[in-house]
């Protein structure tokens, strides 16, 4: 089994950016393209922040929110979460981070990702039930 290693996202907002570290023992391995793959990482972050927040704010505007937008989300959580992977590293804290970088409480990204895992197809999700039956498990996964 190949070694993950760990990978803090640090929010400068001052900035306007986000920065992520590494521990020294990836950095010690294979020094020349580390740098490059978090340079990668920073701005497919910054991407999907900004997505979650733009599709986050579009379902605080209606009064009915559609379980799509969430499954939309938890997609875009699920597949940067397998691109960190695919480079051999691993977030740290991940529901932590992306809840203060997203402004959604970390219980919510939860049953967001929780979610999508349960539906593989946005196809599968039935915009007439509401989220909140979603968000708790009320309605069955299919098989």
């Amino acid at each position: 089994m190949k070694e993950k290693f760990p990978i803090r996202i640090i929010n400068t907002p001052a900035a306007g950016r986000f920065k992520m570290t590494t521990s020294i023992g990836r950095l010690e391995k294979n020094s020349r393209n580390v740098g490059q793959e978090l340079a990668f990482l920073e701005k497919d972050y910054f991407l999907l922040i900004k997505t979650v927040k733009d599709a986050a704010t579009s379902t605080y505007q209606n009064r009915r929110v559609d379980p799509r937008i969430y499954w939309l989300i938890g997609d875009g959580i699920l597949r940067f979460l397998e691109r960190v992977d695919d480079l051999g590293f691993y977030l740290v804290n991940q529901n932590d981070t992306l809840a203060r970088d997203t402004n959604i409480a970390k219980s919510t990204i939860g049953r967001i990702i929780s979610f999508r895992r349960r539906f593989p197809k946005l196809s599968m999700v039935n915009a007439a039930i509401p989220w909140t039956e979603y968000a708790n498990n009320k309605v069955p996964a299919p098989k």
